[in-house]
């Protein structure tokens, strides 16, 4: 019965929430929750108490009256309700973003420093692969042999010979400029993370002096 009657008086209940496309709440307000930007109230829908839920984000402003009576309306609907409340019509929960780290100049310069560290690593892979492709394989591709006993070479198999290790030559000297290239690229990663290095160092500081301590501008 006492239920019954909390339920009953659950329809009078006079906090508000003002949606900011116009919509007005009747409803009791459960929490606010500023960290999860969250606003949990309960509503009377089809004759049954239910919990909902609502972004901030999509709300202009609430008034909560009943904000003594929070604590009871939360304890008889169930923790547990509270936390799966339903999200209130098509106003749906994103999880704000979290505040971004603003990078510092060192942390800066040591990211610098692993995308040059990065770049050399693949730079000197790509070297390798091209050398090998360039000098060691047309080392291990059997020559054409002599046919007959007057030591004759198949013109063919000496064309085919010939332009295979053309090929090997071309694409592999092609794969290691190509390595040296990213290598170069890395230089201008090392250049920032200098300048940033540089950077980091810059302002003011405490020295020591025969007049005491003055303070040091650092450009």
């Amino acid at each position: 019965m006492i239920l019954a009657c909390t339920l009953s008086n659950a329809q009078d209940r006079k906090d508000t929430i003002r949606m900011k496309d116009g919509t007005e709440i009747l409803c009791q307000l459960l929490k606010v929750s500023e960290p999860d930007s969250i606003i949990q109230f309960c509503i009377r829908e089809n004759g049954e108490l239910k919990v909902k839920k609502v972004q901030t984000a999509f709300v202009d402003s609430y008034s909560w009256p009943g904000k003594e009576q929070a604590a009871k309306y939360s304890k008889m609907l169930g923790a547990k309700n509270i936390q799966d409340g339903e999200i209130y019509k098509g106003y749906c929960y994103i999880k704000p973003p979290s505040p971004q780290h603003e990078l510092t100049s060192t942390e800066m310069a040591a990211r610098e420093l692993n995308k040059a560290k990065t770049l050399v690593t693949i730079s000197f892979a790509v070297i390798s692969t091209g050398l090998v492709t360039a000098i060691l394989i047309p080392k291990l591709i059997t020559t054409p042999s002599m046919h007959g006993d007057y030591w004759y070479i198949d013109p063919e198999d000496a064309k085919r010979y010939d332009n295979t290790i053309k090929a090997l030559h071309i694409g592999g000297y092609g794969i290691a400029v190509a390595g040296a290239a990213i290598g170069f690229s890395a230089l201008n990663h090392l250049t920032k993370a200098n300048l940033l290095r540089q950077e980091s160092g810059k302002g003011l500081s405490l020295a020591s002096g025969r007049d005491g301590l003055s303070l040091v501008l650092t450009f």
